[in-house]
């Protein structure tokens, strides 16, 4: 139901998983990343190139899938596991 574009948007009662969902498979939703955690959040900013870049409060892992995904998101290796950090560097040829 939340996916399909005839249906209006209401993200009220949702989890965190079926609100990111929303918001990265809807262009017409809003984007709101309150309330969701961190893995959710990267989601959204990683598939909605309109999303705002906000990596603070985000886990390594999710910090790195953002930078890798969105080549407008500057580069900060600080805070990443050295995995992560690898990850980002082999992706975004740094």
């Amino acid at each position: 139901m939340i996916l399909d574009p005839n249906e209006p948007i209401n993200l009220e009662g949702l989890d965190s998983g079926e609100r990111a969902l929303a918001m990265s498979r809807r262009p017409d939703c809003p984007i709101d990343l309150e309330g969701l955690d961190s893995g959710d959040r990267a989601w959204v900013m990683s598939r909605r190139p309109d999303c705002p870049i906000d990596l603070e409060g985000l886990d390594s892992h999710d910090r790195a899938w953002v930078m890798i995904r969105r080549p407008d998101c500057p580069i900060d290796l600080e805070g990443l596991d050295s995995d992560d950090r690898a990850w980002v560097m082999s992706e975004r040829a740094c």
